[in-house]
């Protein structure tokens, strides 16, 4: 399997975890109808979707849902990259969590769980990319900003 394959596969794998969690129906889960948790997803939702905008204007014409890099693509470490490697992901995840907490189903844990591991892998497949694109860039700059979240997940 190309690497090319791999990637779209990664990118149909996260619209179909992401088309769950947006089409799923919402559940019973004990805490589903407080307004406590209902306003702490919602809040998630919208922060999530907030920085996927802000990330995807900070990257501009190198954005793709490809994890491999294009060819118009430079290495972005300013704005919201300057606290996460892959804000867009974070974002999506951010999404998730509070689409789960707010959904209140059994679906929509499983398919933010199944985001998160589709992400993580996704994540680390694009890294390689950007490792063999930027060299030691990338590396000193995946030293210093978490992954997902500021200050953790660094490697």
């Amino acid at each position: 399997m190309t690497d090319r394959l791999k990637g779209y596969l990664f990118v149909a794998a996260q619209f179909a975890a992401l088309t769950v969690i947006v089409l799923a129906p919402a559940g019973d889960l004990p805490w589903r109808g407080n307004p406590v948790t209902e306003f702490f997803g919602q809040v998630l939702v919208l922060g999530g979707l907030g920085l996927v905008v802000w990330a995807g204007i900070a990257l501009g014409r190198s954005l793709t849902a490809h994890p491999m890099p294009n060819s118009r693509s430079a290495l972005q470490t300013d704005g919201p990259y300057r606290i996460a490697r892959h804000p867009i992901y974070s974002g999506l995840l951010s999404f998730a969590i509070g689409a789960a907490i707010a959904g209140a189903s059994w679906l929509h844990i499983a398919a933010a769980l199944a985001l998160i591991v589709v992400l993580t892998a996704k994540a680390r497949f694009e890294e390689a990319f950007l490792v063999e694109l930027y060299g030691d860039a990338y590396v000193t700059y995946a030293r210093h900003v978490g992954r997902f979240v500021p200050w953790s997940g660094r490697d």
